[in-house]
């Protein structure tokens, strides 16, 4: 019982922390975005910040991670099946993000680096740009994979809460939306090329956001509700 109170409770202040962290990393990655037009020839000049912002992400992940853990703790003795796939889909979303975000620092990094050297010919400086958009696909796929995974696993749990008495229809009804709000984005961002399309696929951050807050909040209260039982 003692092991079960504590996976929730560290589980669900790891999800509140998520949540507060995604707060402050927000306008940092909002004033350094590297998928802008002028993100090759201001990359220099960000760099820092955007070190800084990927380090943040990386922090998200890891505690997205740890709510997952205690959710399917919470659920698998009401939709085993639900419980565990979505909880697996929402550990490899979240792997995926995180290495979208990693790689949108060390991958641009040596580009930057080459784009910024007093040698750089104007046929390296071309060559670099063009790299720089391949770079940005490869970059991108491994947003849409994580993004597409994590909102299945909104809903994956949120058909197991259905089930669950201490989640009940309202908590698992809010899950499935989410997950469908954030599918919607994610596949609409297929039609739209560009900075656009990456901000349509925002929607997914979004749900994940108010994910992290409400299931962080509901995990907590229930290690507190088991520890006075």
């Amino acid at each position: 019982m003692e092991n079960e109170k504590n996976v929730l409770r560290w589980g669900g202040l790891a999800g509140i922390l998520a949540f507060i962290v995604w707060i402050v990393e927000m306008p940092i990655y909002g004033s350094v975005d590297p998928f802008t037009p002028e993100g090759l020839m201001r990359f220099a000049d960000v760099r820092a910040a955007l070190g800084v912002s990927t380090i943040l992400m990386m922090t998200i992940a890891s505690l997205s991670i740890a709510l997952v853990l205690a959710l399917y703790r919470a659920l698998r003795g009401a939709n085993l099946a639900f419980a565990l796939f979505g909880c697996v889909v929402g550990v490899i979303g979240y792997i995926s993000t995180a290495l979208g975000d990693a790689s949108t620092f060390f991958a641009f990094a040596p580009l930057s680096d080459l784009y910024q050297a007093s040698a750089a010919t104007s046929e390296t400086l071309a060559t670099v740009a063009l790299l720089w958009q391949a770079t940005q696909g490869t970059t991108n796929t491994f947003f849409f994979i994580g993004s597409l995974f994590k909102v299945i696993y909104f809903i994956a749990l949120g058909v197991a809460m259905l089930g669950a008495p201490v989640f009940g229809k309202r908590f698992g009804g809010v899950s499935i939306v989410l997950g469908v709000m954030g599918i919607v984005g994610v596949v609409a961002s297929l039609f739209v090329a560009g900075e656009i399309g990456m901000q349509i696929m925002g929607i997914s951050a979004f749900a994940d956001i108010i994910f992290l807050l409400l299931f962080g909040l509901k995990v907590y209260r229930l290690s507190r509700a088991t520890k006075k039982s």
